[in-house]
């Protein structure tokens, strides 16, 4: 290779690197804040938090009416975790 056929090449990977570089930093999106109490998000997930809880205590209410726990064999949330086995494609047993 001739020096004039190197310069070349360096200069065309440098050039290539500072407009890749260039590029990059133009269309990058600002940094992610972290969650604050505020965020909607926030908000939505304590909202859903609670209205599980509840259905949680009615599901232990129904269960206890019947005599059976939670996880017990014949119970509601039992019943309904073999329905979600069934029909979804997850695992759905309690942890």
């Amino acid at each position: 290779m001739t020096r004039q056929t190197l310069t070349a090449v360096v200069l065309a990977a440098v050039l290539s690197t500072v407009i890749g570089f260039a590029l990059g930093w133009a269309a990058s999106p600002e940094a992610a804040n972290a969650a604050t109490p505020q965020t909607e998000m926030v908000r939505q997930l304590k909202r859903l938090n609670v209205q599980m809880g509840a259905l949680n205590a009615k599901t232990a209410a129904l269960n206890s009416k019947t005599g059976d726990t939670q996880t017990a064999e014949g119970s509601v949330r039992a019943l309904l975790t073999i329905i979600c086995d069934y029909t979804a494609p997850i695992n759905c047993k309690p942890r």
